[in-house]
């Protein structure tokens, strides 16, 4: 089954709310948005974005406008979005548990990664950045080392201003993207 009509329906949400907009900022790349073709242009490959990637830059475009400002060190777990606690179990094992496996035994090598990113260390956990995944939108992930008492673990916190602009399927989606991206 494929995005066609997801997409056709993003598409029209964006045209509907008259938004032009050219460029997109999304995690470490660039996107140009030709209204015309229907299509999204990743401007580090010049190719055309994956359908997923489409779809949540659409929705994203939608609504962010919807947000005017983001409120500084406020965090939401997936599991306060809406249906997050739910789909919790999915979510965890789609980007939780990949990021804890890659780097629950050294959890200060995430810091390898956050250059890569439009990124930065924050002072929270054995090791944590905060990840511009759009300009509206920011995701931490923290890590906790193991200690005596606990086993090594992670979390995946959003800037709470994103259940304003994207559906909780797409916050699954987005954390996916950025655990295999890391």
């Amino acid at each position: 089954m494929g995005y066609e009509i997801a997409l056709k329906k993003a598409w029209d949400a964006v045209q509907d709310a008259g938004i032009k907009q050219q460029y997109l900022k999304f995690l470490n790349d660039e996107y140009e948005i030709d209204y015309a073709e229907k299509n999204i242009i990743s401007m580090s490959c010049n190719a055309p974005a994956k359908d997923f990637y489409k779809l949540l830059l659409l929705h994203y475009i939608a609504n962010e406008n919807k947000v005017l400002r983001l409120k500084r060190d406020e965090w939401i777990s997936f599991k306060e979005m809406d249906g997050g606690e739910v789909y919790f179990p999915a979510f965890k094992k789609r980007a939780i548990e990949p990021v804890l496996k890659k780097y629950g035994d050294n959890p200060s090598s995430l810091f390898e990664r956050y250059k890569y990113f439009n990124a930065e260390k924050i002072d929270t956990g054995t090791a944590a950045i905060s990840i511009s995944a759009f300009p509206k939108i920011k995701v931490v992930i923290v890590l906790w080392a193991e200690d005596d008492e606990f086993s090594a673990d992670c979390n995946m916190l959003f800037n709470p201003e994103i259940k304003e602009i994207l559906p909780t399927e797409d916050v699954a989606v987005l954390g996916g993207i950025i655990a295999s991206l890391l």
